[in-house]
């Protein structure tokens, strides 16, 4: 069926207990993620009841009998940001678009059998919950020959993390994307992931998630679990030793999300590893743009629910490698059991996505999984940092 027969929106529960929006069309489903730490240039999202009272009562009747097309209804979509918000257009498109995967219909003509590797958070802090000022410790898994073995490495540096641990007695549970909690100082956590994952011969890089510890009034980032107050020089000295003393290979928003001329900084110094945006670009051309222009960033994170719709997506995707940016398709804090994110992994062809390692995430690379052992001559991406 190429025409919207049926649409409707419910209100659901996501990973961290509160409601977001699922939107059916002809019962194919798409749910809007929701994030703890956002970048000011997201599009905002407003309270799920309004969105879904809108969707319910007057979108479905709009759309009715349409032909499913994602420019065109995604063009639709961006115009009602004040009646059904970031939320409540993503989780329509990503309806939109799951529709369109069923039927052999896709954003890009490749043959869908490029994996990413991913990337998954192993020991966690920052506004994800947790006591390291680092929001995220990641593995990089990037050397390996398939999709499952990459998962499996991921998983197994995961657990040999959470057994040294729960050891020392120093394991306090799983934060909000399933990453261990440590009392460790975030030092002595980067050296214990990076030396686990090198066991695995796999690369570690961290999510810094720098515009939650800036403050502009005292134009200085503040750690208030490592006790730093660093000026903005001396924040980019620190990211700096980090990467070379823990061999990073992937850095996510190390500075705040309007310092583009530091991101060039530090990326001018440090070609062997992926400078990050988030925050900074938040899957917007026109921040991207701005980023290409200052030669910011040589990688960048692409959040569809940041920008509200697939088609936005596919477009920040696009440009990012016309340039040469590596693109990240990246799952959010508070998460369901949705996977359209997997399907757009291999629609975009995007190198690495970043999706966890445990509890409710583990859908999107579980989806991934099934399908590597269901495609004809599978094979992996390519990682290129320039």
């Amino acid at each position: 069926m190429n025409t919207i027969a049926s649409l409707k929106a419910f209100k659901i529960l996501d990973s961290r207990a509160n409601y977001t929006i699922s939107v059916e069309i002809n019962g194919i489903e798409g749910i809007a993620p929701a994030g703890a730490s956002t970048g000011s240039h997201e599009i905002p999202y407003i309270d799920p009841e309004k969105a879904i009272n809108y969707i319910n009562k007057t979108l479905s009747t709009k759309l009715k009998g349409d032909i499913i097309e994602q420019k065109n209804l995604d063009i639709y979509l961006r115009n009602l940001a004040d009646k059904i918000g970031g939320n409540g257009s993503i989780a329509t498109s990503f309806s939109i678009y799951n529709n369109l995967w069923n039927l052999n219909i896709f954003l890009n003509n490749n043959q869908k059998n490029i994996f990413p590797f991913p990337l998954a958070n192993v020991i966690g802090g920052g506004k994800h919950s947790g006591l390291m000022d680092i929001q995220e410790i990641l593995v990089l898994p990037k050397k390996a020959k398939t999709f499952p073995e990459a998962v499996n490495t991921a998983r197994n540096i995961y657990h040999e993390i959470g057994e040294y641990l729960k050891e020392k007695k120093m394991n306090y549970g799983m934060n909000d994307e399933g990453a261990h909690i440590t009392p460790l100082p975030q030092e002595k956590a980067l050296e214990l992931a990076e030396e686990t994952a090198k066991k695995h011969n796999a690369k570690i890089g961290i999510d810094m998630a720098a515009s939650e510890l800036w403050n502009q009034n005292l134009n200085k980032y503040i750690y208030p679990n490592s006790n730093k107050k660093l000026d903005p020089g001396e924040q980019i000295d620190y990211i700096l030793d980090l990467i070379e003393n823990y061999h990073l290979i992937y850095v996510e928003d190390p500075l705040h999300e309007e310092d583009f001329i530091g991101f060039s900084e530090i990326l001018k110094k440090s070609n062997k590893t992926m400078i990050t945006g988030d925050d900074l670009t938040t899957t917007n051309t026109s921040r991207i743009h701005k980023a290409i222009k200052n030669k910011s960033i040589n990688s960048i994170i692409i959040k569809p629910n940041q920008i509200g719709t697939v088609t936005d997506t596919k477009e920040a995707v696009e440009l990012s490698k016309k340039h040469n940016i590596i693109p990240v398709i990246s799952h959010r804090s508070g998460e369901t059991h949705d996977t359209t994110i997997s399907r757009l992994s291999l629609d975009l062809e995007t190198p690495i996505i970043k999706a966890g390692i445990a509890d409710i995430r583990t859908v999107k690379l579980n989806w991934l999984t099934k399908q590597w052992n269901k495609t004809e001559n599978p094979k992996m991406n390519k990682i290129c940092i320039k």
